[in-house]
């Protein structure tokens, strides 16, 4: 009876963490547009290398490199942050837009329902971003979760179909 009980368990824990990512996807793919400011109105003329921020954290840094192979066809180098400053990129012509994100921490307190105990948490998530190295103007969708994955993806789709014309303004 309990090993029934687990595995219904992990099977409502997997929708639920399934539909959730698919809820931040379809959200991510409606805000990032031209109209809502989280691309560039001139992204598509610019025929330069995206720059792409790695920040040695595994599993951010292979979901960034998954998704942008996979979806999208321009340009694109994978640089540490530490990288930026190096006169290999200083040419804003070449290398005028970057991809990067902020972290956001929010405190939480949370109940304990057997034991009452309460106890703070501190709950983080994600914001992505396009700079304008040219201009110093940023772009976002406005969308921050702990789906990482999830932005990076909506990000590259989002990036590739303005490139090629299919994300009109």
């Amino acid at each position: 009876m309990k090993q029934l009980q687990r595995i219904a368990v992990f099977l409502i824990l997997t929708v639920t963490l399934v539909s959730c990512g698919a809820i931040v996807k379809g959200t991510a793919l409606k805000k990032t547009t031209f109209e809502n400011k989280a691309i560039p109105p001139d992204f598509a003329e610019d025929p330069g290398t995206l720059i792409c921020i790695l920040r040695g954290r595994n599993s951010r840094d292979r979901y960034l490199k998954k998704h942008f192979e996979k979806q999208y066809g321009g340009d694109f180098v994978f640089i540490l942050r530490d990288s930026l400053d190096s006169p290999r990129y200083a040419d804003t012509d070449k290398y005028r837009y970057l991809f990067d994100y902020n972290t956001l921490s929010s405190d939480r307190m949370v109940t304990n329902p057997q034991s009452g105990q309460v106890r703070m948490t501190q709950l983080t998530s994600s914001r992505y971003y396009i700079q304008d190295r040219k201009t110093q103007v940023y772009y976002t969708n406005g969308v921050s979760s702990g789906y990482f994955s999830k932005l990076i993806q909506v990000y590259a789709i989002s990036l590739e179909k303005a490139r090629t014309g299919e994300l009109k303004e």
